[in-house]
């Protein structure tokens, strides 16, 4: 079974040269993004009900970010759970079971955001779209029936590289204010050409980078200055997963930085990709503790 989901998973996030580099020389972005959809395929499951779901769009002053809210009831003052979706930064993502999987098991309001992606629009666009969501849901809590006092981010692979880069860009702004909690899942956060698994993914780095300095603390935010400001923080991390080091390395400076951190190592599988967006049952450790983890931030500061 190990073999069968590594497979997948090597096809899915370009971790075999013969998609890295194709015959006739590197793939087109239309190629990859095929191959990663033909991975999806696989890990694909039934969409679980949820009590509402609602699609607007957010107009960032230059263009407008679609985002999909999931509704767990019609209560007023939930938590809310901001979702920032992975696809090795060129994958739009708007729909995904894991925001309603979450929705359901921690009663929250989940705002999933489809933030540009990159070759057609590099680095700074996606964090640009995610930080401006994010402010939006700060601003408008109580119009999603939330609470911006009990707003979380999670955010998986690339997408744990942007909750990161966010923390970043909160620091220098002055808002939205401290998350409540965060959840990081295979997270990617140095971008540095030295760092573990850039090989693998040294093709779409370059499609996001498009010439940024990777050592920008906005491209690479295990490079950021003040981690005592992060809030407490699950980093899930997989035994195979080539960018398995990112997490370990970000869960160092947090502890060093005397911030709450948990670590959960999962044995035996690598980096989770579509199994984690689509809540399969091959990601249920890693959903199961982000559901925990969320669950007891959340009652800290209901009491």
């Amino acid at each position: 079974m190990q073999l069968t989901i590594r497979q997948a998973l090597f096809i899915t996030f370009l971790f075999s040269s013969l998609i890295t580099f194709a015959q006739n020389g590197p793939p087109t972005v239309e190629q990859v993004r095929s191959s990663i959809n033909r991975g999806g395929e696989q890990a694909k499951m039934p969409l679980e009900s949820v009590f509402k779901t609602e699609v607007r769009k957010i107009w960032s002053g230059s263009d407008s970010i679609s985002i999909q809210i999931y509704y767990p009831n019609n209560k007023r003052n939930l938590p809310i759970l901001y979702n920032v979706h992975g696809g090795a930064f060129i994958m739009s993502a708007l729909e995904s079971n894991i925001a309603r999987v979450m929705c359901n098991r921690t009663g929250s309001v989940v705002v999933s955001v489809d933030y540009r992606v990159a070759p057609e629009h590099p680095f700074p666009a996606s964090i640009n779209d995610c930080y401006a969501v994010w402010n939006w849901i700060d601003q408008n809590a109580e119009r999603i029936q939330g609470d911006n006092k009990k707003i979380s981010l999670i955010g998986d692979s690339a997408g744990g590289l942007f909750i990161g880069s966010l923390q970043v860009m909160r620091q220098v702004e002055g808002h939205p204010g401290r998350p409540l909690a965060l959840v990081f899942v295979n997270p990617g956060i140095d971008m540095r050409p030295t760092a573990a698994g850039a090989d693998y993914y040294a093709l779409v780095t370059n499609w996001y980078l498009h010439g940024a300095d990777p050592v920008n603390p906005l491209v690479s935010p295990i490079l950021g200055e003040n981690f005592k400001d992060y809030p407490p923080s699950l980093i899930i991390v997989c035994e195979k997963d080539e960018i398995k080091q990112h997490g370990l390395v970000l869960a160092e400076k947090l502890k060093a930085a005397s911030v709450s951190t948990q670590v959960v190592d999962l044995p035996g599988l690598g980096h989770l990709a579509g199994y984690w967006g689509a809540a399969n049952p091959l990601a249920k450790p890693a959903v199961d503790a982000a559901v925990t983890y969320i669950n007891s931030a959340n009652a800290k500061m209901d009491k």
